[in-house]
Formats: structure tokens, sequence, C-alpha cells
């Protein structure tokens, strides 16, 4: 993770997202759009990227160039 970013993305499409970091709040709005929680301990909540999910983003027109950014 670098000094700016709230998230952690893995390659098993899982992304880490840091509870203490100023810029939770927007980045769990945003990923819960097209991504499922899976866990949420106090340290860092995980959430899934599935084919699921991205439909469900797709139908809130949500683009891959969105998705990605």
């Amino acid at each position: 993770m670098n000094e700016t970013g709230a998230c952690i993305v893995r390659r098993d499409r899982t992304v880490l997202l840091e509870c203490a970091h100023p810029g939770f709040e927007t980045a769990r709005k945003v990923l819960g759009a097209f991504a499922e929680l899976v866990k949420s301990p106090p340290a860092y909540h995980t959430y899934r990227i599935t084919p699921l999910s991205l439909w469900n983003a797709a139908s809130l027109n949500y683009t891959a160039e969105v998705i990605i950014s």
C-alpha cells in the first residue's frame, strides 16, 4: 500500500481496506458498488470482487474504466 491509498488489491481478487485511513469512508462507498464485503474486523475490511459483483456494478452503469480507477 502506498501513502495515499486506503486499499491493498491482491491477486485473488480480494481488496483489503484499511479502517484507520482518512479515505476509508469514501473507499468503502466506492468498493460497495462492485465488490462484496467478506470480513469486517477492526483493522482491515476484506472485499471480494466476483463475477456477480461486477455484473451488479454494470447494472448500475459502472464501466470497467471507473472500477479500475
